[in-house]
């Protein structure tokens, strides 16, 4: 039983160490990008920027990690008079290139918080930590990448988060990334 074990250790370290091998044929990227928010249910718009670091893993494919901001007002949320959407992800993502067009896959965690404008004049600014997921299709165009984002955002609090809690949003954004710098090995 141990020799059985210890082959599938050997193997899953060989295969483990000859991928990280071939992951040194790929680059390392930094994009900042701008995000024009265009809320499919909320019916506002915002605005939003991040920073996004790329990593090759092959020729075509890359990890991606990036981190922003976003913002957007609502109306009528509640028993609110206006409500200012701030949203702050971190997303993990995977960045599938084809030819000048890509496919990202992303997820993570942040934060889903904002200004609330209560009726009588008074406001409130509750946050709650938030799960984010979504896909991201585009092209690149030499430095310049330009990308249609759908992303949904679930707010993960107790009841006590106010007007968030157990509260989810959709969006879609159209984003111009550039890149900043990018290296590739060889």
């Amino acid at each position: 039983m141990k020799n059985k074990f210890l082959k599938i250790f050997l193997l899953v370290n060989l295969l483990l160490f000859s991928s990280l091998i071939f992951a040194q044929k790929g680059s390392k990227t930094l994009q900042i990008s701008g995000d024009a928010i265009i809320p499919a249910f909320q019916e506002a718009a915002g605005f939003g920027l991040s920073l996004k670091g790329l990593y090759g893993i092959t020729q075509n494919g890359e990890l991606t990690l990036s981190g922003g901001f976003t913002k957007y007002k609502l109306k009528n949320t509640d028993g609110a008079k206006e409500v200012l959407v701030r949203l702050v992800p971190f997303l993990v993502g995977y960045k599938q290139n084809i030819h000048h067009f890509f496919l990202e896959p992303k997820t993570g965690i942040g934060e889903l918080g904002g200004r609330t404008l209560l009726t009588g004049g008074d406001y409130s600014k509750p946050s709650v930590m938030a799960i984010f997921g979504g896909l991201g299709a585009g092209a690149n165009l030499k430095r310049i990448s330009l990308e249609i984002n759908f992303l949904a955002i679930h707010g993960i609090s107790n009841s006590s988060a106010g007007i968030w809690y157990n509260k989810s949003f959709h969006y879609a954004s159209v984003s111009v990334s550039y890149t900043l710098f990018k290296r590739t090995n060889h």
